[in-house]
Protein backbone atom coordinates (compact mmCIF):
# COMPACT_ATOMS: atom_id res chain seq x y z
CA UNK A 1 0.00 0.00 0.00
CA UNK A 2 1.22 3.36 -1.13
CA UNK A 3 2.00 5.28 2.01
CA UNK A 4 1.21 9.13 2.20
CA UNK A 5 5.17 9.83 2.76
CA UNK A 6 5.72 8.41 -0.33
CA UNK A 7 3.31 10.40 -2.90
CA UNK A 8 5.09 13.39 -1.81
CA UNK A 9 8.77 12.24 -1.92
CA UNK A 10 10.82 14.95 -3.83
CA UNK A 11 13.87 12.57 -4.82
CA UNK A 12 13.02 10.40 -7.70
CA UNK A 13 15.95 8.33 -6.47
CA UNK A 14 14.38 7.21 -3.77
CA UNK A 15 11.40 5.86 -5.82
CA UNK A 16 10.68 2.77 -6.59
CA UNK A 17 10.44 1.78 -10.80
CA UNK A 18 7.01 0.63 -10.22
CA UNK A 19 6.41 4.55 -8.37
CA UNK A 20 7.95 6.35 -11.14
CA UNK A 21 5.94 4.26 -13.83
CA UNK A 22 2.71 4.82 -12.15
CA UNK A 23 2.86 8.39 -10.89
CA UNK A 24 4.67 10.25 -13.69
CA UNK A 25 2.73 11.90 -16.33
CA UNK A 26 4.12 11.90 -19.73
CA UNK A 27 4.16 14.66 -23.15
CA UNK A 28 5.31 13.93 -26.43
CA UNK A 29 7.85 16.27 -25.28
CA UNK A 30 9.08 14.15 -22.11
CA UNK A 31 8.73 11.14 -24.72
CA UNK A 32 11.44 12.82 -26.92
CA UNK A 33 13.92 13.27 -23.68
CA UNK A 34 13.69 9.87 -23.33
CA UNK A 35 14.26 9.01 -26.64
CA UNK A 36 17.10 10.90 -26.37
CA UNK A 37 18.62 9.68 -23.10
CA UNK A 38 17.80 5.72 -24.14
CA UNK A 39 19.44 6.46 -27.71
CA UNK A 40 23.03 6.81 -29.14
CA UNK A 41 25.10 10.32 -28.44
CA UNK A 42 26.39 12.55 -25.40
CA UNK A 43 23.69 14.71 -23.95
CA UNK A 44 23.14 17.19 -21.23
CA UNK A 45 20.02 17.44 -19.30
CA UNK A 46 19.78 20.67 -18.02
CA UNK A 47 17.06 22.67 -15.62
CA UNK A 48 16.77 23.95 -11.88
CA UNK A 49 16.46 21.96 -8.79
CA UNK A 50 13.17 19.79 -8.90
CA UNK A 51 13.10 19.84 -12.84
CA UNK A 52 12.61 16.08 -13.37
CA UNK A 53 15.99 15.50 -14.17
CA UNK A 54 16.60 12.92 -12.00
CA UNK A 55 13.22 11.48 -12.91
CA UNK A 56 14.30 10.98 -16.46
CA UNK A 57 17.09 9.79 -16.19
CA UNK A 58 15.76 7.02 -13.67
CA UNK A 59 12.37 6.46 -16.06
CA UNK A 60 15.68 5.77 -19.03
CA UNK A 61 17.15 3.42 -16.86
CA UNK A 62 14.40 1.31 -15.97
CA UNK A 63 13.41 1.46 -19.68
CA UNK A 64 17.03 0.12 -20.69
CA UNK A 65 16.69 -2.26 -18.24
CA UNK A 66 13.29 -3.68 -19.36
CA UNK A 67 13.92 -2.82 -23.60
CA UNK A 68 17.90 -4.42 -23.10
CA UNK A 69 18.43 -2.04 -26.20
CA UNK A 70 21.53 -1.20 -24.51
CA UNK A 71 23.81 -1.61 -20.74
CA UNK A 72 21.64 1.08 -18.24
CA UNK A 73 24.53 2.62 -15.77
CA UNK A 74 23.04 5.00 -13.33
CA UNK A 75 25.02 7.25 -11.20
CA UNK A 76 24.37 9.53 -8.42
CA UNK A 77 26.92 12.30 -8.06
CA UNK A 78 25.21 14.77 -5.77
CA UNK A 79 28.18 13.98 -2.84
CA UNK A 80 30.52 15.64 -4.84
CA UNK A 81 31.09 18.71 -2.38
CA UNK A 82 32.05 15.90 -0.04
CA UNK A 83 35.03 15.98 -1.94
CA UNK A 84 35.97 19.85 -1.78
CA UNK A 85 37.73 19.77 1.43
CA UNK A 86 40.59 17.34 -0.18
CA UNK A 87 41.54 20.90 -2.48
CA UNK A 88 42.73 22.40 0.14
CA UNK A 89 45.25 19.96 1.67
CA UNK A 90 45.89 17.67 -0.78
CA UNK A 91 48.53 17.59 -4.03
CA UNK A 92 46.65 14.58 -5.40
CA UNK A 93 43.13 16.00 -5.39
CA UNK A 94 42.12 15.52 -8.99
CA UNK A 95 43.58 12.19 -9.41
CA UNK A 96 41.32 11.29 -6.23
CA UNK A 97 38.23 13.05 -7.38
CA UNK A 98 38.85 11.10 -10.70
CA UNK A 99 39.13 7.82 -9.29
CA UNK A 100 35.90 8.53 -7.40
CA UNK A 101 33.67 9.49 -10.71
CA UNK A 102 35.28 6.62 -12.74
CA UNK A 103 34.45 3.63 -9.90
CA UNK A 104 31.51 5.18 -9.13
CA UNK A 105 30.32 3.89 -12.58
CA UNK A 106 31.95 0.88 -12.38
CA UNK A 107 29.97 0.14 -9.20
CA UNK A 108 26.82 0.69 -10.91
CA UNK A 109 28.01 -1.22 -13.89
CA UNK A 110 28.32 -4.27 -11.57
CA UNK A 111 24.89 -3.47 -9.57
CA UNK A 112 23.19 -3.30 -12.98
CA UNK A 113 24.80 -6.58 -14.20
CA UNK A 114 23.91 -7.94 -11.02
CA UNK A 115 19.96 -7.11 -12.03
CA UNK A 116 20.30 -8.90 -15.27
CA UNK A 117 21.69 -12.25 -13.45
CA UNK A 118 24.64 -12.54 -15.93
CA UNK A 119 27.78 -13.63 -15.45
CA UNK A 120 30.64 -10.74 -14.26
CA UNK A 121 34.34 -10.48 -15.32
CA UNK A 122 36.56 -10.83 -12.32
CA UNK A 123 38.14 -7.48 -13.53
CA UNK A 124 34.52 -5.48 -12.97
CA UNK A 125 34.23 -7.36 -9.54
CA UNK A 126 37.78 -6.93 -8.53
CA UNK A 127 37.17 -2.45 -9.47
CA UNK A 128 33.29 -2.51 -7.93
CA UNK A 129 34.44 -4.33 -4.62
CA UNK A 130 37.39 -1.77 -3.81
CA UNK A 131 35.11 0.96 -5.50
CA UNK A 132 32.62 0.77 -2.46
CA UNK A 133 34.70 0.89 0.12
CA UNK A 134 36.79 3.63 -1.62
CA UNK A 135 33.53 5.62 -2.33
CA UNK A 136 32.27 5.12 0.78
CA UNK A 137 35.36 6.58 2.64
CA UNK A 138 35.14 9.41 0.44
CA UNK A 139 31.90 10.77 0.78
CA UNK A 140 31.68 10.12 4.60
CA UNK A 141 35.21 12.40 5.40
CA UNK A 142 37.97 9.57 5.89
CA UNK A 143 40.95 10.37 2.89
CA UNK A 144 42.65 7.16 2.08
CA UNK A 145 46.63 7.89 2.70
CA UNK A 146 46.91 5.95 -0.68
CA UNK A 147 45.16 4.70 -3.54
CA UNK A 148 45.87 1.01 -3.97
CA UNK A 149 44.06 0.73 -7.21
CA UNK A 150 43.84 3.17 -10.18
CA UNK A 151 41.05 2.56 -13.04
CA UNK A 152 41.39 4.57 -16.06
CA UNK A 153 38.73 5.71 -18.62
CA UNK A 154 40.15 3.28 -21.05
CA UNK A 155 40.09 0.30 -19.09
CA UNK A 156 36.61 1.58 -17.74
CA UNK A 157 35.85 1.64 -21.41
CA UNK A 158 36.44 -1.79 -21.81
CA UNK A 159 34.97 -2.95 -18.52
CA UNK A 160 31.32 -1.15 -19.54
CA UNK A 161 31.72 -2.74 -23.49
CA UNK A 162 32.33 -6.55 -22.26
CA UNK A 163 29.41 -6.08 -19.48
CA UNK A 164 27.15 -4.78 -22.38
CA UNK A 165 27.72 -7.72 -24.77
CA UNK A 166 27.18 -9.94 -21.08
CA UNK A 167 23.76 -9.01 -21.53
CA UNK A 168 23.15 -9.32 -25.49
CA UNK A 169 23.51 -5.16 -26.03
CA UNK A 170 25.73 -4.00 -28.77
CA UNK A 171 26.27 -0.29 -26.89
CA UNK A 172 25.80 1.33 -23.29
CA UNK A 173 24.11 4.56 -21.47
CA UNK A 174 25.88 5.99 -18.38
CA UNK A 175 23.31 8.11 -16.99
CA UNK A 176 25.21 10.33 -14.73
CA UNK A 177 22.92 12.30 -12.26
CA UNK A 178 24.14 15.64 -10.36
CA UNK A 179 27.04 15.88 -12.62
CA UNK A 180 27.26 19.22 -12.51
CA UNK A 181 29.52 19.76 -9.48
CA UNK A 182 28.54 23.40 -9.60
CA UNK A 183 30.67 24.84 -6.42
CA UNK A 184 33.97 23.48 -7.54
CA UNK A 185 35.32 24.60 -10.66
CA UNK A 186 38.19 21.71 -10.55
CA UNK A 187 35.87 19.13 -10.00
CA UNK A 188 33.84 20.18 -12.79
CA UNK A 189 36.42 20.59 -15.25
CA UNK A 190 37.76 17.25 -14.05
CA UNK A 191 34.37 15.68 -14.36
CA UNK A 192 33.62 16.78 -18.03
CA UNK A 193 37.13 16.09 -18.99
CA UNK A 194 36.57 12.58 -17.77
CA UNK A 195 32.69 12.60 -19.60
CA UNK A 196 34.35 13.50 -22.94
CA UNK A 197 37.00 10.19 -22.57
CA UNK A 198 34.03 7.81 -21.81
CA UNK A 199 32.18 9.11 -24.92
CA UNK A 200 32.78 6.31 -27.63
CA UNK A 201 30.81 4.69 -30.69
CA UNK A 202 29.34 2.31 -28.49
CA UNK A 203 28.50 3.96 -25.29
CA UNK A 204 26.72 7.16 -24.69
CA UNK A 205 26.97 9.32 -21.78
CA UNK A 206 24.00 11.49 -20.51
CA UNK A 207 24.65 14.41 -17.98
CA UNK A 208 22.37 16.16 -15.12
CA UNK A 209 23.28 19.89 -15.27
CA UNK A 210 22.22 22.72 -14.00
CA UNK A 211 21.81 25.99 -15.69
CA UNK A 212 23.78 29.09 -15.38
CA UNK A 213 26.02 27.41 -13.07
CA UNK A 214 27.49 24.56 -15.42
CA UNK A 215 31.65 25.72 -17.07
CA UNK A 216 33.31 22.71 -18.96
CA UNK A 217 37.20 21.80 -19.87
CA UNK A 218 39.01 23.31 -22.21
CA UNK A 219 38.79 20.59 -24.57
CA UNK A 220 34.69 20.14 -24.10
CA UNK A 221 32.42 22.13 -26.76
CA UNK A 222 28.99 22.28 -26.32
CA UNK A 223 26.98 21.04 -29.41
CA UNK A 224 30.56 18.60 -30.67
CA UNK A 225 30.77 16.88 -27.71
CA UNK A 226 27.18 17.07 -26.34
CA UNK A 227 23.84 17.98 -27.31
CA UNK A 228 22.06 20.61 -24.51
CA UNK A 229 18.33 18.98 -23.93
CA UNK A 230 15.71 21.22 -21.29
CA UNK A 231 14.28 19.93 -18.93
CA UNK A 232 12.33 22.21 -17.26
CA UNK A 233 8.22 22.83 -18.32
CA UNK A 234 7.38 26.38 -19.61
CA UNK A 235 4.12 26.91 -18.04
CA UNK A 236 3.10 29.33 -21.56
CA UNK A 237 3.38 25.70 -23.60
CA UNK A 238 0.40 24.07 -24.75
CA UNK A 239 -0.94 21.29 -23.01
CA UNK A 240 1.34 22.42 -19.44
CA UNK A 241 -2.08 22.70 -17.21
CA UNK A 242 -3.08 19.13 -18.47
CA UNK A 243 0.00 17.83 -17.82
CA UNK A 244 -0.02 18.97 -14.13
CA UNK A 245 -3.51 17.76 -13.88
CA UNK A 246 -2.52 14.23 -15.03
CA UNK A 247 0.44 14.79 -12.41
CA UNK A 248 -2.00 14.77 -9.88
CA UNK A 249 -4.74 12.17 -10.89
CA UNK A 250 -1.57 9.51 -11.22
CA UNK A 251 0.53 10.73 -7.93
CA UNK A 252 -2.15 11.50 -5.61
CA UNK A 253 -5.06 8.60 -3.65
CA UNK A 254 -7.69 9.06 -5.22
CA UNK A 255 -9.39 10.70 -2.29
CA UNK A 256 -7.17 13.78 -2.35
CA UNK A 257 -6.58 14.19 -6.28
CA UNK A 258 -10.66 14.60 -5.98
CA UNK A 259 -10.30 17.26 -3.30
CA UNK A 260 -8.46 19.15 -5.90
CA UNK A 261 -9.75 18.31 -9.27
CA UNK A 262 -13.03 19.82 -7.84
CA UNK A 263 -10.98 23.20 -7.70
CA UNK A 264 -9.52 23.84 -11.18
CA UNK A 265 -9.14 26.94 -10.37
CA UNK A 266 -6.84 26.05 -7.51
CA UNK A 267 -5.22 23.55 -8.93
CA UNK A 268 -4.30 25.63 -12.08
CA UNK A 269 -3.04 28.39 -10.09
CA UNK A 270 -0.73 26.18 -7.94
CA UNK A 271 0.34 24.88 -11.42
CA UNK A 272 1.57 28.19 -12.66
CA UNK A 273 2.84 28.84 -9.60
CA UNK A 274 5.38 25.91 -9.97
CA UNK A 275 6.83 27.52 -12.85
CA UNK A 276 7.48 24.48 -14.79
CA UNK A 277 8.80 22.92 -11.59
CA UNK A 278 7.42 19.54 -10.77
CA UNK A 279 8.59 19.74 -7.20
CA UNK A 280 7.12 23.09 -5.87
CA UNK A 281 3.79 21.83 -7.14
CA UNK A 282 4.03 18.97 -5.14
CA UNK A 283 5.34 20.92 -2.22
CA UNK A 284 2.36 23.16 -2.47
CA UNK A 285 -0.88 20.64 -2.97
CA UNK A 286 0.67 19.03 0.22
CA UNK A 287 0.50 21.93 2.06
CA UNK A 288 -2.86 23.23 0.58
CA UNK A 289 -4.01 20.11 1.54
CA UNK A 290 -2.09 19.99 5.04
CA UNK A 291 -1.53 16.11 4.61
CA UNK A 292 1.21 17.01 7.64
CA UNK A 293 -2.16 17.98 10.10
CA UNK A 294 -4.05 15.03 10.29
CA UNK A 295 -7.55 14.53 7.81
CA UNK A 296 -6.98 16.51 4.76
CA UNK A 297 -8.60 19.62 3.72
CA UNK A 298 -10.32 21.37 0.77
CA UNK A 299 -8.08 24.41 -0.24
CA UNK A 300 -9.10 27.39 0.73
CA UNK A 301 -7.86 30.84 -0.96
CA UNK A 302 -6.55 31.74 1.94
CA UNK A 303 -4.30 28.33 2.53
CA UNK A 304 -3.27 28.25 -1.78
CA UNK A 305 -2.23 31.83 -1.50
CA UNK A 306 -0.26 31.39 1.99
CA UNK A 307 1.50 28.30 -0.02
CA UNK A 308 2.59 30.58 -3.02
CA UNK A 309 4.17 32.79 -0.45
CA UNK A 310 6.00 30.02 0.48
CA UNK A 311 7.23 28.92 -2.45
CA UNK A 312 8.14 32.07 -3.51
CA UNK A 313 10.18 32.50 -0.24
CA UNK A 314 11.96 28.80 -0.96
CA UNK A 315 13.07 29.43 -4.46
CA UNK A 316 14.57 32.86 -3.08
CA UNK A 317 16.30 31.07 -0.47
CA UNK A 318 17.41 28.88 -2.85
CA UNK A 319 19.32 31.72 -4.72
CA UNK A 320 20.24 33.75 -1.53
CA UNK A 321 21.91 30.03 0.07
CA UNK A 322 24.65 30.53 -3.07
CA UNK A 323 26.03 33.22 -0.66
CA UNK A 324 27.40 29.97 1.42
CA UNK A 325 28.45 28.39 -1.92
CA UNK A 326 30.02 30.79 -3.85
CA UNK A 327 31.16 33.30 -1.40
CA UNK A 328 33.23 34.53 -3.92
CA UNK A 329 30.04 36.10 -5.50
CA UNK A 330 27.89 37.50 -2.57
CA UNK A 331 27.93 40.64 -4.23
CA UNK A 332 26.97 39.61 -6.97
CA UNK A 333 24.08 37.14 -5.14
CA UNK A 334 22.98 40.54 -3.09
CA UNK A 335 22.59 42.37 -6.70
CA UNK A 336 20.98 39.67 -7.95
CA UNK A 337 17.65 40.21 -4.99
CA UNK A 338 17.63 43.87 -5.90
CA UNK A 339 17.76 42.46 -9.93
CA UNK A 340 14.77 40.20 -8.78
CA UNK A 341 12.56 42.57 -7.06
CA UNK A 342 13.57 45.33 -9.20
CA UNK A 343 12.45 43.37 -12.05
CA UNK A 344 8.90 42.37 -10.42
CA UNK A 345 7.84 46.17 -9.87
CA UNK A 346 8.61 47.05 -13.18
CA UNK A 347 5.81 44.40 -14.35
CA UNK A 348 3.38 45.40 -11.34
CA UNK A 349 3.92 49.06 -12.91
CA UNK A 350 3.77 47.99 -16.76
CA UNK A 351 0.44 45.95 -15.81
CA UNK A 352 -1.32 48.33 -14.22
CA UNK A 353 -4.50 49.73 -15.65
CA UNK A 354 -4.33 46.96 -18.85
CA UNK A 355 -6.91 44.95 -19.83
CA UNK A 356 -6.24 41.30 -17.88
CA UNK A 357 -5.71 39.35 -21.32
CA UNK A 358 -2.92 42.20 -22.06
CA UNK A 359 -0.83 41.26 -19.08
CA UNK A 360 3.33 40.55 -18.88
CA UNK A 361 5.02 38.44 -16.90
CA UNK A 362 8.52 38.93 -19.31
CA UNK A 363 11.26 41.51 -18.16
CA UNK A 364 13.58 42.34 -21.73
CA UNK A 365 16.81 43.62 -20.45
CA UNK A 366 18.68 46.20 -23.06
CA UNK A 367 21.30 43.85 -25.00
CA UNK A 368 24.49 43.11 -24.96
CA UNK A 369 24.62 42.27 -20.95
CA UNK A 370 27.63 43.24 -19.41
CA UNK A 371 29.77 39.85 -18.20
CA UNK A 372 28.59 41.19 -14.56
CA UNK A 373 25.35 41.07 -15.48
CA UNK A 374 25.55 38.08 -17.01
CA UNK A 375 26.72 36.15 -14.49
CA UNK A 376 23.98 37.56 -11.97
CA UNK A 377 20.56 36.05 -14.38
CA UNK A 378 22.75 33.20 -14.52
CA UNK A 379 23.10 32.24 -10.91
CA UNK A 380 19.21 33.81 -10.97
CA UNK A 381 18.54 30.76 -13.48
CA UNK A 382 20.60 28.31 -11.54
CA UNK A 383 17.71 28.90 -8.64
CA UNK A 384 14.58 28.95 -10.94
CA UNK A 385 13.80 32.20 -10.19
CA UNK A 386 13.93 33.83 -13.71
CA UNK A 387 14.33 31.81 -16.68
CA UNK A 388 16.23 33.51 -19.78
CA UNK A 389 13.54 33.52 -23.24
CA UNK A 390 14.59 34.03 -26.57
CA UNK A 391 16.22 37.88 -27.80
CA UNK A 392 14.37 40.04 -29.50
CA UNK A 393 14.91 43.01 -31.78
CA UNK A 394 13.32 45.90 -31.97
CA UNK A 395 14.69 48.08 -35.23
CA UNK A 396 16.44 51.40 -33.93
CA UNK A 397 15.71 50.84 -30.05
CA UNK A 398 18.10 47.80 -30.29
CA UNK A 399 18.36 43.31 -29.17
CA UNK A 400 16.32 43.00 -25.53
CA UNK A 401 17.50 39.31 -23.82
CA UNK A 402 14.12 38.47 -22.30
CA UNK A 403 13.63 36.66 -18.87
CA UNK A 404 10.65 35.72 -17.51
CA UNK A 405 10.08 35.92 -13.35
CA UNK A 406 8.76 33.19 -11.26
CA UNK A 407 5.37 33.55 -10.94
CA UNK A 408 5.29 32.51 -7.39
CA UNK A 409 7.11 35.81 -6.74
CA UNK A 410 4.77 37.72 -9.63
CA UNK A 411 1.66 36.87 -7.55
CA UNK A 412 2.77 37.16 -4.32
CA UNK A 413 3.65 40.93 -5.21
CA UNK A 414 0.56 41.26 -7.10
CA UNK A 415 2.71 42.03 -9.87
CA UNK A 416 -0.31 41.33 -12.09
CA UNK A 417 -2.24 44.27 -10.66
CA UNK A 418 -5.39 42.84 -10.13
CA UNK A 419 -6.15 44.48 -7.36
CA UNK A 420 -6.10 43.93 -3.99
CA UNK A 421 -9.02 41.42 -3.57
CA UNK A 422 -8.60 39.63 -7.01
CA UNK A 423 -10.23 36.12 -7.65
CA UNK A 424 -7.68 33.11 -8.36
CA UNK A 425 -9.47 32.39 -11.05
CA UNK A 426 -8.72 36.24 -12.79
CA UNK A 427 -4.79 35.18 -12.20
CA UNK A 428 -5.33 32.41 -13.77
CA UNK A 429 -6.99 34.10 -16.87
CA UNK A 430 -4.50 36.51 -16.84
CA UNK A 431 -1.52 33.84 -17.67
CA UNK A 432 -3.35 31.81 -19.34
CA UNK A 433 -4.74 34.86 -22.01
CA UNK A 434 -1.94 37.17 -22.21
CA UNK A 435 -0.27 38.22 -24.94
CA UNK A 436 3.37 36.20 -25.41
CA UNK A 437 4.77 39.17 -27.05
CA UNK A 438 4.28 41.43 -24.55
CA UNK A 439 7.22 42.44 -22.00
CA UNK A 440 8.70 45.09 -20.13
CA UNK A 441 11.65 47.12 -21.72
CA UNK A 442 14.24 48.16 -19.24
CA UNK A 443 17.56 49.24 -19.15
CA UNK A 444 19.93 47.44 -16.66
CA UNK A 445 20.71 50.47 -14.54
CA UNK A 446 17.10 51.72 -14.85
CA UNK A 447 16.66 48.68 -12.25
CA UNK A 448 19.61 48.64 -10.56
CA UNK A 449 21.52 52.04 -10.85
CA UNK A 450 24.17 53.39 -13.21
CA UNK A 451 26.79 52.11 -10.72
CA UNK A 452 25.87 48.01 -10.21
CA UNK A 453 28.92 47.38 -11.93
CA UNK A 454 31.03 48.47 -9.68
CA UNK A 455 29.42 47.19 -6.95
CA UNK A 456 30.05 43.36 -8.86
CA UNK A 457 33.28 42.90 -7.15
CA UNK A 458 34.66 39.24 -5.89
CA UNK A 459 34.30 39.30 -2.22
CA UNK A 460 38.27 37.36 -1.46
CA UNK A 461 39.28 36.92 1.57
CA UNK A 462 42.58 38.66 2.43
CA UNK A 463 45.58 37.53 3.83
CA UNK A 464 45.60 36.22 7.27
CA UNK A 465 49.04 37.26 7.81
CA UNK A 466 49.35 40.27 6.53
CA UNK A 467 45.45 41.93 5.70
CA UNK A 468 46.62 42.47 2.39
CA UNK A 469 43.69 42.49 -0.22
CA UNK A 470 43.69 39.32 -2.43
CA UNK A 471 43.14 40.09 -6.19
CA UNK A 472 41.98 36.95 -7.98
CA UNK A 473 40.52 34.01 -6.48
CA UNK A 474 43.15 31.63 -8.02
CA UNK A 475 46.24 34.06 -6.26
CA UNK A 476 48.07 31.02 -3.95
CA UNK A 477 50.16 33.74 -2.53
CA UNK A 478 50.21 37.27 -0.70
CA UNK A 479 51.79 39.65 -3.34
CA UNK A 480 52.53 41.76 0.05
CA UNK A 481 54.37 39.43 2.44
CA UNK A 482 54.68 36.32 -0.03
CA UNK A 483 52.52 33.70 2.10
CA UNK A 484 50.43 31.23 0.99
CA UNK A 485 46.88 32.22 0.54
CA UNK A 486 44.55 30.14 2.56
CA UNK A 487 41.09 28.71 1.71
CA UNK A 488 38.28 27.47 3.81
CA UNK A 489 36.56 24.72 2.86
CA UNK A 490 33.12 25.06 1.48
CA UNK A 491 31.91 21.85 2.37
CA UNK A 492 32.55 22.40 6.22
CA UNK A 493 31.27 26.00 6.22
CA UNK A 494 27.99 24.54 4.78
CA UNK A 495 28.16 21.70 7.91
CA UNK A 496 28.41 24.48 10.14
CA UNK A 497 25.37 27.05 8.56
CA UNK A 498 22.28 27.53 10.72
CA UNK A 499 19.21 26.17 9.95
CA UNK A 500 17.39 29.13 9.19
CA UNK A 501 19.38 28.69 5.45
CA UNK A 502 16.98 26.09 4.54
CA UNK A 503 13.67 26.71 2.49
CA UNK A 504 11.11 26.43 5.22
CA UNK A 505 9.07 28.18 6.87
CA UNK A 506 9.41 31.00 9.60
CA UNK A 507 6.84 28.76 11.71
CA UNK A 508 8.24 25.82 11.35
CA UNK A 509 12.28 27.09 11.90
CA UNK A 510 10.88 28.40 15.32
CA UNK A 511 9.05 25.29 16.59
CA UNK A 512 12.20 23.61 15.37
CA UNK A 513 14.57 26.29 17.58
CA UNK A 514 11.75 25.38 20.53
CA UNK A 515 11.09 22.06 20.57
CA UNK A 516 14.85 20.74 19.79
CA UNK A 517 18.44 20.53 19.79
CA UNK A 518 19.02 21.26 16.12
CA UNK A 519 20.56 24.26 15.56
CA UNK A 520 23.18 23.82 12.14
CA UNK A 521 22.41 21.94 8.75
CA UNK A 522 25.04 19.17 10.08
CA UNK A 523 22.40 18.53 12.74
CA UNK A 524 19.86 18.18 10.90
CA UNK A 525 21.54 15.25 8.68
CA UNK A 526 22.61 13.71 11.93
CA UNK A 527 18.98 13.60 13.49
CA UNK A 528 19.06 9.79 14.11
CA UNK A 529 16.78 10.55 17.32
CA UNK A 530 14.29 11.98 15.33
CA UNK A 531 14.12 15.21 17.04
CA UNK A 532 12.20 16.93 13.95
CA UNK A 533 8.93 14.15 14.91
CA UNK A 534 8.68 16.65 18.52
CA UNK A 535 7.44 19.70 16.60
CA UNK A 536 3.91 20.85 16.31
CA UNK A 537 3.15 20.42 12.23
CA UNK A 538 6.24 18.21 11.20
CA UNK A 539 4.95 14.47 10.17
CA UNK A 540 6.64 12.05 7.65
CA UNK A 541 6.17 14.09 4.50
CA UNK A 542 7.81 17.38 6.31
CA UNK A 543 10.81 15.22 8.40
CA UNK A 544 11.89 13.88 4.89
CA UNK A 545 11.53 17.01 3.09
CA UNK A 546 13.68 18.92 5.67
CA UNK A 547 16.22 15.98 5.50
CA UNK A 548 16.26 16.65 2.07
CA UNK A 549 16.49 20.23 1.61
CA UNK A 550 19.72 20.00 4.26
CA UNK A 551 21.01 17.02 1.93
CA UNK A 552 20.56 19.44 -1.62
CA UNK A 553 22.17 22.19 0.89
CA UNK A 554 25.33 19.96 1.30
CA UNK A 555 25.67 18.98 -2.54
CA UNK A 556 25.93 20.28 -5.64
Amino acid sequence: MTQISNVFEERAEYLSREELHEWTATTREDQAILNKLTGPGAKLLSGPRGSGKSTFLRRAYFRLLETRAALPVYVNYAKSLALEPLFHHRANALLVFRQWVLLKIAVSSFETLETFNVPISEELVKFATFGKSFISDLETGAQPEKIDMLLSPSVLIELIEAASEAIGARRSVLLLDDAAHAFSAEQQREFFEVFRQLRTRRISPKAAVYPGVTSHSPYFHIGHEAEVVEAWYRPEDHGYLSLMHDLVAKRLPKGLSVILLERPDMLDLLAFAAFGIPRGFLNMIAQVLRVDEGEPRAPSRQSTLAAITDNADSAERVFTSLSGKLPRFRYYIEIGEELLRSATGAVQEYNAGRDISTKAVIVALQAPLSAELQRITQLLEYAGVMRQVDSVSRGEKGIFQRFAIHYSFLITANALNLGRTFALADVVTALTKRDPHAFVRRAPSSLLGTDFRDRCKLDLPPCTKCGAPRLTEDQRYCMKCGSELSRASVYRELLRSPIEILPISRAKIEGIMEQTTLRTVQDILADDENQLRKVPYIGPVWQARIKTYAEEYVSV
